[in-house]
């Protein structure tokens, strides 16, 4: 593997290259303090602007990087009463900055569900032009929430990124992944330099140290265990279906949720094909053109969302399909999440 390192100081320069040929995605505030992925300016001032509201280590980051490459409204379509269709796939040259570990291994599940039985132009396109950068948490944003040590997605990858960047203070070293991160380094070598050992030290031990930061500890593989030999108890899901208000926010904050409805919008002979984010915790989701819903109850739909990321991401493809990240017990209005459901079938402990 091959490791630099680069001054913190030289990070918005960096960015400020990599924007005339990216359009470069960072941990953006906003107004009331909501931190959000979004696209820097190329305008010189407002660029300045918004290179001062990076905020790489706020615990109110709790949306994830997913819908630079699957939006949440994404117009598939264009066509009018003539017969003419004009297919809008968007596929500029995206860097994304500042991915945490548990996030890229999202992606990567997004990556497999758009590409495994058909190839879902619209998100590949978005993808195969893109360059992401992940900063591991020395620190977790949400120490008692996340708990992707529990599921071997963080603090730090292993493998499989571009580039990965380890805090050590005024500097990161930057571990370089693929020829992808190397072109890119390469590229704009002027801000790198090789390592001293010591750095290279520093980082190793960075790394431990982080574990120990993540407070939140599960039995995981026992969770999958039992999900897959179907001995979820029921009055665990009757227990959650009851206590759930069905606002959505767990799927809509989840990093590997791919539920989406698709809509026509046709007004004086234009119109547009849309898909949209759904979730299967809505009553409407399940519900046929007859009337019939074969998920009209609760407890069912707790019970598919739970399955989806325990049981048949995992029977799959090998990989489940919660990362660990902790979004949904941080967003949930009843702290319905899916640690406290591990934890309710693997130890019998009642959250209520």
């Amino acid at each position: 593997m091959i490791k630099k390192v680069i001054n913190k100081s030289d990070i918005s320069k960096l960015l400020k290259d990599a924007n005339n040929e990216y359009n470069v995605y960072v941990p953006m505030e906003h107004i009331g303090g909501d931190v959000l992925f979004s696209v820097l300016s190329k305008e010189k001032n407002d660029f300045e602007d918004d290179i001062k509201r990076i905020n790489l280590a706020s615990e109110k980051n709790v949306n994830s990087p997913k819908d630079i490459f699957y939006p949440q409204l994404d117009t598939m379509m264009e066509y009018n009463d003539k017969g003419e269709i004009r297919e809008t796939v968007e596929n500029s040259k995206k860097l994304v900055f500042g991915v945490r570990p548990c996030d890229f291994h999202a992606i990567a599940h997004q990556d497999h569900f758009f590409s495994k039985n058909y190839q879902d132009k619209y998100y590949l396109s978005r993808r195969e032009n893109s360059l992401i950068v992940v900063i591991g948490c020395n620190k977790p944003p949400r120490p008692n929430e996340c708990f992707c040590t529990s599921v071997g997605t963080g603090p730090f990858l292993t493998e499989g990124y571009d580039i990965q960047l380890v805090d050590l203070g005024d500097y990161y070293l930057v571990e370089i992944g693929n020829e992808k991160g190397a072109d890119f380094v390469n590229k704009h070598e002027k801000y790198f330099s090789d390592p001293y050992r010591d750095e290279i030290k520093h980082a190793e031990s960075t790394k431990l140290e982080a574990e120990e930061n993540i407070n939140l500890k599960v039995n995981f593989n026992k969770a999958l265990q039992i999900m897959k030999s179907e001995e979820i108890p029921q009055d665990n899901l009757e227990r959650i279906a009851e206590r759930c208000i069905e606002c959505g926010a767990c799927v809509y904050v989840c990093p590997t949720c791919t539920c989406f409805d698709v809509f026509d919008d046709m007004k004086c002979g234009e119109g547009v094909r849309c898909r949209i984010w759904d979730a299967c915790v809505f009553s409407g989701y399940t519900k046929e053109a007859s009337g019939h819903n074969p998920g009209a109850k609760k407890e069912f739909r707790a019970a598919r969302r739970y399955e989806h990321k325990l049981k048949y991401d995992t029977l799959e493809t090998g990989i489940s399909g919660c990362i660990g990240c902790g979004r949904c017990l941080h967003s949930c209005p009843v702290d319905i999440g899916m640690s406290n459901f591990i934890k309710e079938i693997t130890t019998n402990q009642k959250y209520h």
